[in-house]
């Protein structure tokens, strides 16, 4: 309540109380002081504790920094040691069968953000491959991995899929939305999240970015030109443009073209939302309308 409307509700009930003249003045003027102070004390106690919540949760993410990066240290060693010795043994051995690695559990942590399911699955495949796994088994030592949702997702697999790593990998990526698609809709949806520094929320956000493109297999300035300026205008068009353009996946500029043109061809409906030209009924007959 503004300082004004407690003039009003105070210099009200004093009236009411039978109140008047500087004894009405005076005590409207301590009521309002002491809920002044009362409520500066409130929004103080508020900001402290919200400090404190804020420094609280900035020294746990400091501890998971340190402790991630105190467990990533400790399996490189791990990993250059298990190539020593597998160097060492080939050499003594001899040429022969590689051992099976079905039983052994794979020492890296569960998948706790599915979020970051990408990286997680580039952290196994190198320690996969570092440790000499057969492909043939990472799906069963991924498994061992994999909790909470991500592992009912594994479980509803079949039985040839759940043993395809490959299949594996891409229905959890997908689900996790750390596809293609995923990583496009999170980069243009990108918001900060609580207590989350502008630091933190740029590189996250330059992180779905970076993957969009790359898994769009773009590599030159005039391919990323070419994924932005479809994206925009894809926003400006109709679902069923939008539908039929993803379809025959044009690779640039000249082939969108091409592809728009043969659509309006077709349909004689202009793609563009409500821009006057046409209006697409359901049974995709064009109402001509004026520019507005």
């Amino acid at each position: 309540m503004s300082e004004l409307d407690l003039y009003a509700k105070y210099l009200d009930l004093g009236v009411r109380l039978g109140r008047s003249g500087e004894d009405l003045s005076a005590w409207v003027e301590d009521k309002v002081r002491q809920d002044m102070e009362r409520s500066d004390r409130q929004i103080e106690r508020e900001r402290k504790r919200e400090e404190m919540e804020l420094q609280k949760q900035r020294e746990e993410i400091v501890l998971q920094d340190r402790s991630e990066e105190r467990e990533l240290k400790r399996l490189e060693l791990e990993v250059e040691t298990k190539k020593l010795e597998i160097g060492s043994k080939n050499s003594a051995d001899g040429p022969g069968p590689r051992p099976s690695y079905s039983t052994q559990r794979p020492k890296i942590p569960p998948l706790h953000d599915p979020s970051q399911v990408d990286l997680y699955l580039e952290r196994f495949e190198r320690h996969a491959a570092a440790f000499g796994w057969p492909e043939s088994e990472w799906a069963s030592c991924l498994s061992n991995l994999l909790q909470d949702e991500a592992l009912s997702i594994f479980l509803s697999l079949s039985p040839a899929e759940g043993s395809d790593y490959q299949a594996v990998k891409r229905v959890l990526l997908q689900r996790f939305g750390c596809d293609r698609n995923g990583f496009r809709s999170k980069f243009l949806s990108v918001k900060p999240q609580e207590a989350e520094d502008f630091g933190t929320f740029i590189n996250r956000a330059r992180r779905y970015f970076d993957r969009w493109v790359e898994l769009s297999g773009v590599s030159t300035l005039e391919g990323l030109s070419y994924l932005v300026c479809l994206e925009i205008a894809l926003q400006a068009c109709d679902e069923d443009f939008v539908a039929y353009v993803k379809d025959r996946s044009p690779s640039d500029m000249v082939a969108l073209k091409t592809v728009a043109s043969a659509y309006m061809d077709v349909s004689q409906i202009n793609p563009f939302i409500g821009n006057g030209l046409f209006l697409s009924l359901p049974n995709r007959s064009p109402i001509v309308l004026q520019y507005v």
